[in-house]
């Protein structure tokens, strides 16, 4: 293959439910947060050979073992890419003193992907992840993209998913979930081993260099079909990157699509 410059499974402890208080896309939902170890229990087996499965393409949050995505990745795999405001929460206390649940407002201000399912669903957002995660403790005022999937006429995100808050996202990132991450849905991601990089017979897919150049990729990097395979198309940011790193001969050279971001 030629480039050009240019699920997961968890075991949760805690889950938000987020049910809509507006049909529309801008609404709000109110999100209740409470401390299940039912789903933990059954997901423990799951878990156990996901970590024997994933051992090199994986990412460890908290007590969940994540497979590793690039961020186009997520948005391409995702049923509904949203952002999302964080107005509001309220802990709920049990009898006896501990946390009970947490009920959050949440405002969508914006849907950056949504298929048929997201119309007919419930809007009835359930985001799961382990304490002290991150998305359990979602911040106040804070703007988030949101990745998930759809099931029962629910909708889904976990920490396995993209919750970041926007305003950290790169500006390659923006702009692909505003238009450029779509253009490469029809292509697949592989990782590969530094200097072994190119040896794959696919015009279906962009390899992701697991190395010194990891971070260029994940946040810099878009992946597009040009008509005959799947390429990544660098940013002005990305080549800056791969410049600041010292790759001697192990370097894994593109050529360049100039693009004026």
């Amino acid at each position: 293959m030629r480039t050009e410059k240019g699920s997961h499974l968890h075991h949760p402890k805690l889950i938000i439910v987020c049910i809509l208080n507006n049909p529309s896309l801008h609404h709000r939902i109110t999100c209740i947060l409470f401390i299940t170890s039912e789903i933990r229990r059954q997901k423990m087996a799951a878990v156990n050979i996901l970590v024997a499965a994933l051992l090199f393409h994986a990412v460890q949050y908290g007590d969940c073992m994540c497979e590793l995505r690039h961020p186009q990745q997520q948005y391409c795999e995702s049923d509904f890419v949203v952002l999302a405001g964080i107005l509001d929460k309220d802990v709920i206390y049990h009898k006896e003193g501990f946390p009970m649940a947490i009920h959050y407002i949440v405002n969508i201000k914006k849907v950056f992907k949504a298929g048929p399912e997201y119309e007919n669903a419930t809007k009835t957002m359930i985001i799961s992840s382990t304490s002290g995660s991150g998305v359990g403790e979602l911040e106040m005022d804070v703007n988030y993209v949101i990745t998930g999937t759809i099931m029962d006429d629910n909708l889904y995100t976990s920490i396995c998913e993209w919750v970041k808050p926007y305003h950290n996202l790169t500006k390659a990132q923006k702009n692909g979930l505003r238009f450029k991450y779509d253009s490469g849905c029809q292509c697949e991601f592989s990782f590969c081993r530094e200097g072994q990089c190119g040896q794959l017979d696919s015009n279906n897919t962009c390899e992701w260099e697991f190395g010194i150049m990891f971070d260029c990729y994940h946040d810099d990097g878009i992946c597009f079909h040009n008509g005959e395979e799947c390429v990544w198309r660098e940013t002005r940011k990305f080549r800056q990157c791969e410049n600041n790193i010292y790759l001697g001969d192990q370097k894994f050279t593109n050529e360049v699509i100039p693009d004026p971001m």
